[in-house]
């Protein structure tokens, strides 16, 4: 299971990693207005909101399943995973809006 959470911490990195480079893309000059659309409004928020799913439930997956770390450690991914929790209830458009421009 350990593994299993660090494999999502690296996939939510690689994703969000991923939109941006969608974003950069679209703004590449001499694209068509219809790739610019596709890459820059619908692939890279869809990829983003994916990452960014994934770091928060491996961060509060690893605060739940790592027993092995310092009890400090814990209580610290244990906050950051309630802190970014509490964001997407009180504001989803801050996290879940894309990737900045």
């Amino acid at each position: 299971m350990n593994s299993l959470m660090t494999l999502f911490l690296l996939a939510g990195l690689f994703l969000l990693a991923l939109a941006g480079i969608f974003v950069a893309y679209a703004r590449t000059p001499g694209m068509s207005p219809n790739d610019q659309t596709s890459y820059g409004a619908v692939y890279a928020p869809i990829v983003w909101d994916l990452g960014m799913f994934l770091l928060i439930f491996a961060i509060w997956g690893m605060a739940m399943m790592r027993q092995d770390m310092d009890p400090i450690a814990r209580l610290l991914m244990y906050l950051v995973s309630f802190i970014l929790i509490l964001l997407i209830f009180v504001a989803p458009n801050l996290m879940f809006r894309g990737v900045p421009p």
